[in-house]
């Protein structure tokens, strides 16, 4: 696969095309970690954007690590491919990117890419969106769950995504199948309950958890549901229903925090 042909694939904004083009036809550095690298070590992975600033000296935009990051997942597809995976599956996983070039657009009016630290998961086939959610191969023996801001959060959407993952292990990593999935985010805080009504989508995932942690210290959830702000004050937006429900609650002293649980059961 070449690059423009994978640009195109993930929809990737002109604007960044362009800035992608131009890093590519002048690049001079001699950075060369390949899929296979990181496949084999976890360590590489988790310090991939470290190492490839470190080649390229100067990152602004954090476009030349993403260019570096999509030369990767190029090699990638062709692991999907010897796999048996379909592209859907890549196209899906590898779209965590456009999705996050989006979101900064949406919040700073500009593009800019700042998620190179965590886009190495799938980069290294560890990490998969299957529908609504997406699923990590973890060291422990253990999977993590993690919920795409763009996802669609129905009961019948997540169940969907729980049933198809099941599936893509099964056929793709059967060794895994009896893995533990877990989640860590502010949508498991049980102080949720507090805000949302009975019928909420939201509560209703928590429900599927057996909540083990809960950081009522942390505010991380002001960057999933306040992008741009980082502290509570009344400059909070009300755009949403959930905003104006947390702002108010948040105002009043409270906090949401950070959770994390066991999923209670795998569907079958």
């Amino acid at each position: 696969m070449e690059h423009q042909e994978l640009y195109a694939l993930l929809e990737l904004p002109d604007e960044v095309v362009h800035a992608l083009n131009t890093y590519g036809n002048s690049r001079d550095n001699t950075f060369r970690t390949t899929v296979q690298d990181l496949m084999e070590d976890i360590e590489l992975t988790l310090q991939l954007d470290k190492s490839i600033l470190a080649a390229v000296t100067e990152d602004t935009d954090g476009f030349k690590t993403l260019w570096e990051e999509l030369n990767i997942a190029k090699d990638a597809y062709d692991e999907y491919v010897k796999k048996g995976i379909p592209t859907s599956v890549f196209v899906d996983t590898m779209k965590f990117c456009t999705r996050f070039l989006a979101e900064y657009h949406k919040t700073y009016g500009s593009y800019r890419f700042v998620w190179g630290w965590w886009f190495p998961r799938q980069l290294s086939l560890r990490e998969y969106r299957i529908g609504a959610l997406e699923y990590e191969f973890c060291e422990n023996e253990c999977i993590s769950i993690h919920i795409p801001s763009d996802a669609d959060f129905s009961e019948q959407s997540v169940l969907q995504s729980l049933s198809g993952f099941q599936d893509f292990c099964r056929q793709y990593y059967p060794e895994r199948i009896t893995w533990k999935m877990e989640c860590s985010s502010w949508l498991l805080s049980p102080a949720l309950q507090n805000i949302l009504p009975k019928g909420s989508h939201i509560l209703a995932f928590q429900n599927r958890f057996d909540i083990t942690e809960t950081d009522y210290e942390s505010m991380k959830v002001l960057d999933w549901v306040f992008p741009g702000h980082e502290t509570v004050s009344e400059a909070l937006p009300e755009t949403t229903s959930l905003q104006k429900k947390m702002k108010e609650y948040l105002l009043e002293g409270n906090s949401i925090g950070w959770a994390r649980g066991t999923l209670l059961r795998r569907p079958d």
